[in-house]
């Protein structure tokens, strides 16, 4: 795709973004819809499954690049509205318990996006599924948030530096205030690059990209800020020119494996 492009259909999402009251998640999530976007390396017609679909900015996305998109999600009908105007079929499962509601060999490609850090459980059995409705060659793409990313590890360090728990108390009774499927809510479990591409391996992938990104680094440097909180937009500079230079300490991890 090219930059031209690209850049007109942030321009639109994000207006329709604002229209729909969605404005604050797309500035947030703008720069890892670009990331994903660039990682998928597919003819404009292939076919892709997006699992985590809600609330659908990066499925318009998908279907603006020409992509042929289907959908998953614990519940669809709170977007139906959309899914019925992008022409987008979405169908409900429950991941963990559920096996994905497609035929086998029936995707180019499969999007996982911020969805693994949210499992329960062991997230093989849902990566072999993913891997069951791929056709042959068909490619899987994970992003999720890095354990090792620099700003949680020294928050982590400063909590312990000061003998405290690594979480506050209002985050630790938060997380054990959810119950049932509202436990989806919350992460389950972080993972570094070297654990993430184990498990898209164990599950029967071959590991054909592994990246390390920064989108959540450049939310707030947007250049309208640096009058309204120059210290604040200066600091965040810092911090994110700190993780350019050191890859590994980026915020998100990209993977993708191969059938």
């Amino acid at each position: 795709m090219s930059p031209t492009l690209s850049t007109r259909l942030f321009q639109r999402l994000e207006q329709d973004a604002h229209a729909d009251g969605k404005e604050a998640y797309f500035r947030l999530h703008r720069h890892r819809f670009a990331a994903m976007l660039a990682a998928i390396d597919a003819p404009p017609d292939a076919s892709v499954l997006e699992v985590g679909v809600t609330p659908g900015q990066f499925t318009r996305l998908l279907v603006e690049s020409g992509y042929r998109v289907s959908g998953v999600d614990l519940d669809p009908d709170t977007r139906s509205a959309l899914w019925d105007r992008l022409g987008v079929e979405v169908r409900q499962a429950h991941l963990e318990r559920e096996p994905i509601p497609f035929d086998d060999a029936t995707f180019d490609w499969v999007v996982f996006s911020e969805v693994i850090e949210h499992l329960v459980y062991s997230p093989l059995p849902v990566l072999r599924e993913f891997r069951r409705v791929l056709r042959p060659g068909g490619k899987l793409l994970i992003t999720t948030p890095n354990e090792l990313y620099a700003k949680s590890r020294l928050r982590g360090i400063v909590r312990m530096l000061l003998w405290q728990s690594l979480q506050t108390r209002a985050e630790f009774r938060h997380q054990i205030s959810l119950e049932g499927d509202t436990r989806y809510t919350t992460h389950s479990r972080i993972y570094t690059m070297g654990e993430l591409t184990w498990v898209v391996e164990q599950a029967g992938f071959r590991v054909v990209k592994r990246r390390y990104e920064a989108p959540w680094e450049r939310v707030g440097l947007e250049w309208k800020r640096t009058t309204q909180h120059p210290q604040r937009v200066l600091a965040k500079g810092a911090f994110a020119a700190l993780t350019a230079a050191i890859p590994p300490i980026r915020s998100m991890l990209v993977v993708v494996g191969q059938k």
